[in-house]
């Protein structure tokens, strides 16, 4: 009984390291991004939690698993665009923070009907993936070409005190940190419904690949944006319309991402000692994210020239 107890006590302080040093990926990542305030609708949708969630999964779960993570930056995605669309035609109409957190219901509402339809359930199947992810950055493309007549100027509109500060002192870490404590509360917290559904609940591989990319860091993003009292309404509404003319992009980059990582733990081999193969796994992870911030950078800096 008392060594049940301790393997118990054991598991769930690994379980809590691991969470905690996942948050701590994502911290790395906000302070990242927050020098590229062009860049925050590709954000919405990067697939930090999507790597995290093939890290702390079997290899052998990768491929399953993917079948419905493919659709997770789409929804997302859409629905993030959906979000700010309405926003922007409705905020001014009643207090903008209240519809704020009324459009977060709706999204989040239609989420659940999505995901739970039968098509997403079954996942995209491995001979469609690679057109599937051609198919996204297609639509990607041509949808910011279209958001990009409505949004004038979106570098512009965004914030951009810490991008000014640079790299001359700290102080601007510690300021991108406070500014995003919000969406790093909310990280946390669906990356532990991921690592506790995944270790305690018998669900299966789909519902795994579904977990991976719960949208409760880009939908909270955006109402902390829309419901930040300490904001003026007029920048609260620049800094979505800046988000609306990047966002159609940000699931492809996740896509691919998840193409990647998927493909390549589905075929590696097990290294030994256990502590080298699990380096290797996170570097891979590692790697497809740095990937990821180089696509970023280069697609915000072309739709910012060409606006």
């Amino acid at each position: 009984m008392t060594g049940s107890i301790r393997t118990a006590t054991i598991d769930l302080l690994r379980m809590a390291l691991r969470i905690a040093a996942g948050t701590l990926v994502y911290v790395t990542i906000i302070v990242l991004a927050g020098v590229l305030p062009p860049a925050a609708g590709l954000m919405l949708t990067f697939p930090a939690l999507n790597g995290l969630a093939f890290f702390f999964s079997d290899d052998g779960k990768a491929a399953p698993m993917a079948r419905t993570m493919f659709w997770m930056p789409v929804i997302n995605g859409f629905l993030c665009a959906l979000y700010i669309i309405l926003f922007l035609a409705i905020g001014f109409v009643s207090s903008s923070a209240l519809t704020g957190w009324l459009l977060l219901l709706l999204v989040a509402g239609f989420w659940y009907a999505w995901v739970s339809r039968k098509i997403v359930i079954g996942g995209i199947k491995p001979k469609h993936q690679l057109a599937y992810g051609i198919g996204a950055t297609l639509v990607g493309i041509m949808l910011v070409k279209v958001a990009s007549f409505w949004t004038a100027h979106p570098a512009e509109a965004l914030p951009n005190e810490i991008a000014v500060a640079g790299w001359e002192h700290a102080g601007w870490i510690i300021e991108a940190i406070s500014l995003s404590r919000f969406k790093i509360v909310l990280f946390a917290l669906a990356l532990s419904v991921f690592a506790l559904s995944a270790a305690y609940l018998p669900i299966s591989d789909a519902t795994r690949g579904i977990l991976g990319g719960l949208p409760i860091v880009p939908f909270g993003g955006l109402v902390s944006v829309a419901g930040d009292f300490a904001m003026g309404v007029q920048m609260r509404f620049e800094i979505l319309r800046g988000m609306l003319s990047s966002v159609w992009l940000g699931p492809a980059v996740a896509i691919w991402f998840i193409y990647y990582v998927s493909r390549y733990y589905s075929v590696r081999n097990l290294i030994k000692p256990e502590w080298v193969n699990e380096l290797v796994r996170f570097a891979a992870v590692a790697a497809g994210w740095i990937a990821c911030f180089a696509v970023i950078i280069a697609v915000s800096t072309a739709i910012s020239t060409l606006s």
